[in-house]
């Protein structure tokens, strides 16, 4: 670790820091937005972690149709993808088991570990997103290492309303409808909402890429009773989808066409494509069904209890690949259509036709207390409880059957101060796995400490936190291939658990009219698990193996928000670093490059709106052994919003264009780039939103 460089970053942040302080007006905007991420329902502007929160009715609907274009919006987070379908959040250059996301109250278990499995939740029925990018491991437990995204579902409404929004996407001739009900009556309300998304494969500037498809058909629903002193909120999520992946060969070095794949040539032109039949070409077939209910209890004396129980049941499947060829083949006429597999699961160990089939049902148990002792001092004590069981139903097994314990304890205080405040937690976690490989127990204990000091015009926001995680399933006990990353995967019994310690600092400035943000992070990771190929080749594939590293990153980014001398133009730049290595020097595998954003929203009435999104991003030439290098690039997109009424009734028209001039590039977070695949050409999405 090159600690001259290190030091000489944080020192040249922190004196922008000093010369923009002393620049900025003497005006405070006050931020009253509620945070629902963070405990003691505070405001935006009064909490001692940063929040960065999207409100998702605030934006154009194309922009918030898939979570990765509302987010990406943020600096701090990027994805990494598999095409337009598959998207997984790296946050400050951490990734996968090392986020954690939460929908409905409830940690998210759905296979995430999966390099080609994205997060799986539709934005249909959400009504915001927030972001914690820095220590948060005290409140949310093992997965928050890098971060946590709290993904709001849609709030109930005392008036009856039903409302239906429809998009196109010329790309992949993509179409997605979306219909919801609520209201209440008496002390009860409710919502029901549904949404169908039906993508053909995208295209690049050169050309279609076969087996990129993606359907989804998404269900939400809840029903709430309130009262004076108590509260219960019952959720239901059921999400399904089908994608199919490209041929992936992680041996590809020189970016050519995927198409030189000769299973990709036979299947060209076929008419079953549409159906997604054909043996060559792989794809999955995930369902996740949520289950939420949340009790708020009144103790009285501002005591309050909140207790949410959670199921989740993941089914993901995972069909191409099989060495019986026309054993699959059959299969796939015969069954894949109707989806019959559910007998093999009722049936236990049965086999389905899928090569891959594995479910996952995690049960939940989230309690916690809020008890404050002054005006100056607010205690809260929680406890997790999580009991998850594995299960295998396919060909072959690239993870055991296996059961997953996790108990957590957890205490929080914030102090009230003379311009500020002080947030201190200490947590304890337990996790015990018990597979036909082998079992594992860890546990730990951690700790954080925060501060925001609040001055005339500005809050400056300090905190550092330890964090843990256990490793996962596949990073234990994978063996096996893995058809849709191309590997042999193999798992390493004798991992330890990864700890860190992250130090997090934050300035806000404000006046009247602009603010500038100042986030710098330094993350100091021990035993940092990573896959990494070998010279062994097994069953035809290479093998790739779960290795541990101690390995730090660092970085921020600045973001400098404007309303200008025209009343209708206002605009927000933003600016982020990121650089992560191991205890060797060498580079971290899918960090993001120097990004540039610059956005310029031009509302010239409060019916019609223009965003101009300018996106630059730097040459990655800093890359792991198994990466490859890319270059620079930068894309234009455009997006409207209108506002206008019809019968009486608002109508919303609304339309993008992404890729305005159908740039060619390759993003370096896109596992795409191996075989050559550049990103989504010029898109021109259409849609209107009519309330009945």
């Amino acid at each position: 670790m090159n600690q001259i460089k290190i030091y000489g970053f944080l020192a040249a942040m922190l004196m922008i820091l000093q010369t923009s302080y002393s620049q900025m007006g003497n005006n405070t905007v006050e931020l009253d937005e509620v945070i629902l991420s963070l405990p003691f329902s505070q405001v935006e502007a009064k909490s001692v972690i940063k929040v960065n929160k999207i409100n998702l009715d605030n934006i154009n609907p194309i922009l918030k149709s898939y979570i990765s274009k509302s987010l990406s919006k943020l600096p701090g987070i990027s994805f990494i993808t598999t095409g337009p379908g598959i998207s997984k959040p790296s946050i400050r250059g951490l990734s996968a088991n090392r986020v954690a996301v939460f929908s409905s109250g409830v940690r998210l278990e759905n296979q995430q570990w999966g390099d080609e499995h994205g997060i799986g939740i539709s934005t249909s029925g959400i009504n915001s997103i927030e972001l914690i990018k820095g220590p948060s491991y005290v409140i949310y437990g093992s997965d928050a290492m890098g971060g946590v995204i709290y993904v709001e579902p849609e709030r109930y409404s005392d008036d009856l309303s039903i409302d239906y929004m429809g998009i196109y996407n010329s790309n992949y001739n993509g179409i997605t409808n979306n219909l919801g009900l609520k209201g209440s009556s008496g002390n009860f309300s409710y919502i029901l909402r549904g949404n169908i998304t039906d993508n053909q494969d995208f295209s690049t500037p050169d050309g279609e890429v076969e087996n990129t498809w993606f359907k989804e058909n998404d269900i939400k629903a809840g029903i709430m009773y309130e009262s004076e002193k108590f509260s219960s909120d019952f959720r239901l999520s059921m999400n399904t989808s089908e994608l199919g992946i490209p041929h992936m060969d992680e041996e590809h070095d020189d970016h050519e066409e995927h198409d030189d794949h000769e299973e990709h040539d036979d299947h060209e032109g076929e008419e079953e494509h549409d159906d997604h039949e054909g043996e060559e070409d792989h794809y999955q077939e995930l369902s996740h069904t949520i289950i939420t209910w949340t009790n708020n209890f009144d103790l009285g004396n501002d005591h309050n209890l909140q207790v949410t129980l959670g199921r989740q049941i993941n089914d993901r499947k995972e069909f191409g690949g099989h060495s019986e060829e026309e054993e699959h083949d059959d299969h796939e006429e015969e069954e894949h259509d109707d989806h019959e597999e559910e007998e093999h699961h009722d049936e236990g160990h049965g086999e389905s036709d899928a090569e891959l089939d594995m479910e996952l049902v995690t049960n939940s148990l989230d309690i916690n207390l809020n008890m404050p002792q002054s005006e100056k001092l607010n205690l809260i004590i929680g406890t997790n409880l999580v009991s998850q069981e594995n299960k295998n139903f396919g060909h072959e097994e690239l993870i055991p059957d296996a059961e997953l314990n996790d108990f957590g304890l957890y205490g929080l205080g914030q102090i009230e101060m003379k311009n500020g405040s002080a947030l201190i937690g200490l947590r304890y976690d337990s996790r015990s796995i018990d597979s036909e490989m082998g079992a594992a127990d860890f546990s730990n204990f951690n700790g954080s400490i925060g501060i925001r000091k609040d001055y005339e015009n500005s809050v400056l926001r300090f905190n550092i936190g330890s964090g843990y995680r256990a490793p996962s399933l596949i990073e234990l006990f994978a063996d096996g291939v893995h058809h849709a990353t191309n590997r042999y995967e193999k798992g390493n019994k004798d991992l330890v658990a990864e700890t860190s310690f992250q130090t997090d600092i934050s300035l806000d400035i404000n006046r009247d009219s602009s603010s500038i943000v100042f986030d710098l992070f330094y993350n100091d990771i021990s035993d940092y698990i990573y896959v990494a190929p070998s010279n062994m080749t097994q069953e035809g594939y290479k093998v790739y193996n779960f290795l541990q590293q101690d390995a730090t990153l660092y970085g921020g980014e600045i973001i400098y928000s404007k309303q200008t001398g025209i009343d209708w133009l206002s605009f927000n730049t933003s600016l982020e670093y990121i650089h992560g290595e191991t205890a060797d020097g060498d580079a971290l595998p899918l960090i993001s490059p120097l990004t540039f954003n610059q956005v310029f929203n031009l509302e010239f009435s409060s019916n019609y709106s223009l965003e101009v999104d300018f996106l630059a991003k730097a040459k990655q030439n800093r890359v792991s052994m198994f990466e490859e290098e890319t270059a620079g690039y930068s894309v234009l997109n455009l997006s409207g919003n209108w506002m206008t009424s019809f019968l009486n009734n608002d109508l919303n028209i609304f339309w993008s264009i992404d890729n305005v001039f159908d740039k060619e590039y390759y993003d370096h977070l896109s596992r795409l780039k191996n075989v050559g695949i550049h990103e989504m050409g010029r898109n021109i999405s259409v849609g209107l939103k009519y309330n009945f």
